[in-house]
């Protein structure tokens, strides 16, 4: 009982890139397009 408040599943929390609308989480850069905060900061996957 001591521990149901902490040890509970959060949800993850997405957003959708502004470059490419793919599901993101906050404050990371894209894995599809490679942006953050409106610049390319890594090469994008290649397409298949």
């Amino acid at each position: 009982m001591r521990r149901a408040n902490h040890d509970k599943v959060i949800a993850v929390q997405l957003i959708a890139c502004p470059n490419c609308g793919e599901p993101v989480t906050p404050h990371r850069a894209c894995s599809s397009c490679g942006h953050y905060k409106g610049r390319e900061v890594k090469a994008a996957k290649p397409a298949k």
